[in-house]
């Protein structure tokens, strides 16, 4: 017989879902749905199999078939137990954001920015309105044998503690690729820059980073994601006394700020809008971030 708390445990261990609580006959981990380390919100009951999230914002529910569709994009059949080594296959293919025989290094990557022809590979970014002035600044490079746009990222003590690489051709999967062992929870991107200020703009991706120190705000750090982890929290204490939190227009966006406002309390807090219709700060105009910035409201 088909024990299903062995079965739901096994798919929360195998796609790194920490149970935050268990009471009676449900297990309560962080929405699978919607990015909130604000309040874990998603119940499933580990006798039935049926799951809700109670966030307002999603109110997803379903049965464990579901869910382990959803999960793992496979179809759970009656008799079969979940096999450990295809769903770590399956991790690492879809949620780890790097396939174990498609890593980035350094040693692959190059860019002549004297060459007109090799700064073409850098086209997408550059179209979006970052000058090659700011993507030198950031040290972007291009890999031809990933063929991906290259983004270092440095620790407070100027170490490149990782190598993100960004599809340039809207087939590449994933979007975003990390190169292995690095721990973006452990670092802010362009921390070694921003540190030298008091105030800080606090941004979710490296791009919504570089476009905002393309308005002219150098003092500009990048989560790398929606979620806000301690370690990063601690430099944001550390270094910065003034905090303007210009997170994307969604309800992850919302959380994080969330997040940052509740566990940074006691610092100056202030929040930026993205413009109406658009998600985050890569996708405006430079003057129109300078706008947002300059009319921050202060957060009491």
């Amino acid at each position: 017989m088909i024990n299903l708390e062995k079965q739901i445990q096994d798919l929360f261990d195998k796609y790194n879902i920490k149970i935050q609580a268990s009471t009676g006959q449900e297990f309560t981990v962080y929405c699978l749905f919607h990015k909130n380390l604000h309040t874990p919100s998603f119940y499933i009951n580990y006798k039935t199999g049926l799951w809700q999230c109670f966030n307002p914002s999603c109110g997803k529910k379903g049965n464990f078939r579901q869910l382990y569709r959803q999960v793992t994009g496979k179809a759970l059949s009656s008799n079969s137990r979940i096999d450990a080594i295809s769903l770590k296959n399956e991790l690492d293919r879809k949620l780890s954001y790097r396939d174990k025989d498609d890593d980035i290094v350094l040693d692959t990557i190059e860019i002549d920015y004297d060459d007109e022809q090799q700064r073409k590979c850098l086209t997408p970014l550059h179209e979006r309105g970052l000058s090659y002035e700011t993507l030198m600044k950031f040290e972007i490079g291009f890999s031809k044998t990933k063929n991906r746009i290259v983004i270092p990222v440095r620790n407070q003590q100027y170490k490149v503690v990782g190598l993100i690489g960004r599809a340039v051709e809207s087939t590449q999967e994933p979007r975003y690729l990390y190169n292995k062992g690095f721990k973006r929870a452990d670092v802010l991107f362009n921390i070694q820059n921003a540190k030298n200020y008091s105030e800080v703009i606090i941004v979710e991706g490296s791009v919504d980073a570089m476009k905002v120190h393309e308005a002219g705000f150098p003092n500009v750090v990048a989560t790398l994601g929606a979620q806000v982890s301690k370690n990063q929290i601690t430099l944001i204490k550390k270094y910065f006394d003034r905090i303007i939190i210009f997170s994307d227009n969604d309800d992850a966006g919302n959380a994080m700020r969330d997040a940052i406002m509740d566990l940074c309390c006691g610092k100056e807090i202030y929040t930026a809008k993205i413009s109406d219709g658009l998600k985050d700060p890569a996708e405006m105009q430079v003057q129109d971030i300078v706008n947002s910035i300059n009319n921050k409201t202060h957060n009491i």
